[in-house]
């Protein structure tokens, strides 16, 4: 897969929020998972057949043996895998609040997003959140149609996210700024053939999510900020 990088908010583009950016309102170090997404797999059962023994003759008699049995034994071979059940993400009830509480929703549920287009292809919610400006948001959904028009398999790249700040909203833009801790677990995809053509360590960044209320729809504005692979230091 030439070109191909897995990550989150790898693109760092210009900030739509005063550099001055004003103090945190509140910070919230209690972790919000994301939920995961499981796959749902079978395990192959085997067929194994019997052979029956030979049947015993009577070394005093010229009676014609008995034919032998027919030995019938089903092939061994695995059943093939079923394929995985990858639920879409439940949109939370507090992205309804037009205030900051309604933006940190928004943000966290578009994290829990990402997986499920990288892993099914259905980029419609993630095309409705996504704000034109957004280029991290592009290039996610440049990936994930890649992946689908590939017809690669995508495993793993579960997140939880845990909002550290979030700031006053931008009175110019009406963003609402947040700083998000995300964790990303472990990457691999995989080709038609099995072969694997990317892999990725687990993940840690934090961010910047601008989030805006538009229409009554919230939308990703920007994501920037660094990332560093687990257990590095930040």
């Amino acid at each position: 897969m030439g070109g191909f990088r897995y990550g989150v908010g790898d693109v760092a583009v210009d900030s739509l929020v005063k550099d001055s950016v004003k103090e945190p309102v509140k910070e919230r170090p209690i972790p919000r998972p994301v939920p995961a997404l499981s796959a749902v797999a079978l395990v192959a059962l085997l067929l194994v057949g019997c052979t029956g023994p030979e049947p015993a003759t009577d070394p005093g008699t010229t009676a014609e043996a008995a034919p032998s049995p027919s030995v019938s034994a089903a092939e061994s071979s695995p059943a093939p895998s079923p394929t995985p059940v990858v639920v879409a993400p439940e949109r939370p009830a507090a992205m309804d609040d037009d205030g900051y509480e309604g933006a940190e929703a928004a943000a966290v549920y578009f994290l829990s997003l990402d997986d499920y287009i990288m892993k099914t292809g259905d980029t419609t919610e993630w095309e409705a959140m996504s704000h034109p400006e957004c280029s991290t948001c592009s290039k996610r959904l440049e990936q994930a149609q890649h992946i689908a028009q590939n017809g690669d398999t995508f495993t793993g790249g579960e997140m939880s996210a845990n909002i550290l700040h979030t700031y006053e909203q931008d009175e110019a833009t009406g963003i609402w700024p947040l700083d998000i801790k995300v964790s990303v677990e472990p990457v691999v995809i995989t080709d038609q053939a099995g072969d694997q053509v990317f892999a990725d360590d687990a993940v840690e960044a934090e961010q910047r999510f601008e989030v805006l209320r538009q229409r009554d729809q919230w939308v990703i504005v920007n994501i920037v900020g660094s990332q560093h692979i687990d257990g590095d230091d930040a």
